[in-house]
């Protein structure tokens, strides 16, 4: 332990000691204080918080000791400008007293009163602003949960899966919506957006939705079940290539997509929160125009990060690093020479 140790020892006397010999002259000095009125603070104007002005005055008579404070303020100080003073002004003028000080109940209440409206000024400011900051502290507690959901799990499959499902959700959202008529489906422009997506659903025609789904509901789960084998599919391709390398490619791809998005949206939010101040005008409640609108750009910003995400899984292709030497080389035939000279002057030194 510490008292065990020498040198702490030697330090804790030799400190024991000098506090011995200070405490007599701090005595002695606190005795000819206490005699003299203690400590008496004086300021030359009032904060706007009350608080502040209270922390100073506790400079004396700290701990039951003797103490006094004592405030001279003038008509010029910034809390009389905003709050009546000039009024005052005008009356010390009328009677031409002014160099003549003022001490009054009435004066000090009034400047209270002044503090408490300053104060309950800033309290609305702070309390706005924390609702403001509520908004996108929800957010960030959803960005964060699914970024460290990506790094934590040791197989990214099902987030993967879960992704693919509600991309294809959204695509078919977007181009046939859940109340249209099966007759007014648009099945090619929704097979050219899906397979715009993944190479590997091209055998998709309009004659095989029509003959495996009669229902939305049906068109639904097909697509859903196809965005599942595609990724399955491509997960397989990846690792007959390079084993291992689909786990660190879809973490990476996770990763990298959430903070690129997720930068660009705090900025959108920016401008929102700027722009909707001048809803007011149109009698419209600023803040819930900021959570609306911080809402669907949330939205918006999480559906990107899953079409990103699936978008570059399914495009996904490894160039093996051999591959890559051998078409650079047939692109650079000067660079091919030399290496095939170095070669010859390896032999030729060995021989």
């Amino acid at each position: 332990g510490p008292t065990r140790d020498e040198v702490i020892a030697t330090l804790r006397t030799a400190f024991m000691k000098i506090a011995d010999e200070f405490k007599i002259y701090t005595e002695e000095e606190k005795k000819k204080v206490i005699a003299t009125g203690g400590l008496h603070v004086v300021g030359t104007e009032r904060h706007e918080s009350r608080r502040i002005d209270n922390q100073l005055r506790g400079r004396s008579g700290r701990q039951g000791d003797p103490g006094s404070s004592r405030f001279f303020l003038s008509l010029e100080d910034n809390i009389f400008r905003i709050f009546g003073g000039d009024r005052i002004q005008g009356l010390m003028q009328a009677f031409r007293v002014e160099d003549l000080p003022i001490e009054s109940k009435m004066l000090t209440r009034a400047l209270d009163e002044a503090q408490r409206k300053v104060e309950n000024y800033f309290f609305d400011i702070r309390k706005q602003l924390f609702e403001y900051d509520e908004v996108l502290n929800s957010q960030r507690d959803r960005v964060y949960a699914e970024r460290r959901r990506a790094l934590a799990s040791g197989s990214l499959e099902s987030l993967i899966v879960e992704y693919a499902e509600l991309t294809m959700d959204d695509i078919l959202e977007a181009n046939i919506g859940p109340g249209t008529p099966r007759e007014s489906w648009d099945l090619g422009k929704l097979i050219a957006k899906v397979q715009q997506y993944c190479y590997l659903l091209n055998d998709l025609t309009p004659e095989l939705l029509e003959s495996k789904c009669s229902s939305y509901e049906d068109l639904q789960e097909y697509l859903r079940t196809r965005g599942r084998e595609a990724y399955f599919q491509k997960a397989e391709i990846v690792e007959k290539q390079a084993p291992g390398l689909m786990k660190e490619a879809e973490r990476f791809l996770i990763l990298s997509n959430i903070d690129k998005l997720w930068k660009e949206h705090l900025q959108a939010l920016k401008f929102v929160q700027q722009a909707v101040g001048l809803r007011g005008y149109a009698q419209r409640d600023p803040l819930i125009e900021y959570k609306l609108e911080g809402y669907n750009l949330f939205l918006d910003m999480m559906a990107q990060i899953r079409r990103n995400v699936i978008y570059s899984v399914y495009q996904f292709k490894p160039v093996m690093k051999k591959q890559e030497e051998e078409s650079s080389e047939k692109k650079d035939p000067k660079k091919n020479l030399q290496k095939g000279a170095k070669k010859l002057g390896a032999a030729q030194a060995a021989s």
